[in-house]
């Protein structure tokens, strides 16, 4: 890619982890503001049944805090997406209304009852620091550690209690959870960002390619010269056979037949390049390197025969018409990388070695085989080899011709 193109491509891929973040944050909110309601009805219990009672201005807090609670709940189980522009202002915002709702209620229980208690206070601040956990940034969870601190030293300081041992221990023990959270939300949200990324990457690379890419970042899949091996496939008669068909049931069957051939092919290490009507484009040996990628089409060409002819007894036992399909395998040197611009591109091969496999796949229905491999790749393949020589084709746009040999069984 151009420099241009790959500061877009940066830009992008921060973005898409922003958005992912900004989604992960808001479940976190659901699960959040579920956990805010039970506390709260936790503490109204243990103050009903104690002998101090509760008063009446804590009454009133402790309905407008309940009256919040509800609200968010409805509010973030509202929402489909996270919003990256005010995935932080929101979090904290709530933040700072919960330490805001539970200090008052620490001070007017502290002047209803005539003394502090601090047990009670710090429960309800660890339960709101912890829900920083799946927050934003490690910022909120800062944020939140600080707001819990700050909290427990107003209320210990009106019920005269700031300039104590229990104090200081709980302000510290804060502070070391506080330290926990940060290093769980970071892993919380590094891994939520990997496992999106890793499943959109795995859609189309082999995964221990995949695994490269996001350890590597967009280096990993830069533009390369390489010895690599091509594999087209169809289906035969594709166009009659989908004349009888509607539309969805033809989106069903190619779903079912290209889902099968794609884990064949990742499964033996290729690349899925592109799916096209009822063609596929998959290769060996970039960008992960392979020296044995003309053996690993071959073998996925005969995989993809054997799940052929198992799909084939399904639809026989479903009174619908066999698939007959055509491989084309042709080893060669290719240009590979993106293709496409930076906010739609796609990990595809380009050069003479991909149009040669193109016309190798459509001389499969002229000698009436099903798969034919071109000389260049059957000179890589180990002994014994299980096939023989076939034809010599002359390919259109190409000098040379080519020497097709055919696979036995």
């Amino acid at each position: 890619m151009s420099t241009s193109q790959t500061a877009i491509a940066e830009l992008e891929a921060q973005r898409n982890e922003l958005e992912v973040r900004a989604d992960g944050g808001l479940v976190g909110e659901r699960r959040s503001s579920i956990a805010r309601l039970v506390m709260i009805a936790m503490f109204a219990l243990v103050s009903n049944v104690s002998p101090e009672g509760t008063s009446l201005a804590m009454t009133g807090i402790g309905l407008a805090y309940t009256a919040f609670a509800i609200i968010t709940l409805v509010i973030v189980h509202r929402r489909q997406r996270g919003d990256p522009d005010k995935a932080r202002t929101r979090p904290a915002m709530v933040s700072l209304t919960d330490f805001a709702l539970i200090t008052l209620m620490a001070l007017l229980d502290t002047r209803h009852t005539g003394h502090f208690h601090p047990p009670r206070h710090v429960i309800a601040a660890a339960i709101v620091l912890s829900f920083a956990v799946t927050r934003y940034s490690v910022w909120h969870v800062v944020l939140s550690t600080g707001l819990a601190m700050a909290s427990y030293a107003v209320a210990s300081a009106y019920g005269d209690e700031l300039a104590t041992v229990t104090t200081v221990f709980v302000l510290a023990g804060f502070g070391v959870l506080g330290v926990m959270v940060a290093m769980t939300n970071h892993a919380v949200g590094r891994m939520f960002y990997g496992l999106r990324q890793r499943d959109n990457l795995t859609r189309f690379l082999p995964r221990q390619v995949a695994e490269r890419v996001i350890h590597a970042g967009p280096q990993a899949l830069a533009p390369v010269e390489r010895e690599v091996t091509v594999l087209f496939s169809d289906i035969r008669g594709f166009t009659s056979m989908s004349e009888g068909l509607s539309p969805s049931e033809v989106l069903a069957m190619l779903d079912d037949y290209f889902g099968r051939m794609g884990q064949i092919v990742k499964g033996h290490d290729g690349v899925l390049g592109k799916l096209m009507g009822d063609g596929l484009l998959a290769f060996w040996g970039v960008p992960d390197r392979l020296d044995d990628h003309a053996l690993r089409a071959v073998r996925a060409a005969r995989d993809m025969l054997r799940a052929v002819a198992e799909l084939n007894a399904w639809r026989a036992q479903h009174q619908l018409p066999p698939i007959k399909i055509g491989i084309g395998i042709h080893t060669g040197t290719v240009a590979a990388g993106m293709l496409g611009g930076a906010l739609q591109s796609e990990y595809t091969v380009i050069g003479d070695a991909v149009n040669v496999a193109s016309r190798v796949e459509g001389l499969t229905k002229e000698h009436a085989v099903d798969v034919l491999v071109s000389e260049t790749t059957w000179g890589q393949l180990p002994e014994p080899r299980a096939g023989h020589k076939l034809a010599t084709a002359e390919i259109r746009g190409r000098k040379e011709p080519v020497v097709l040999y055919a696979l036995d069984g």
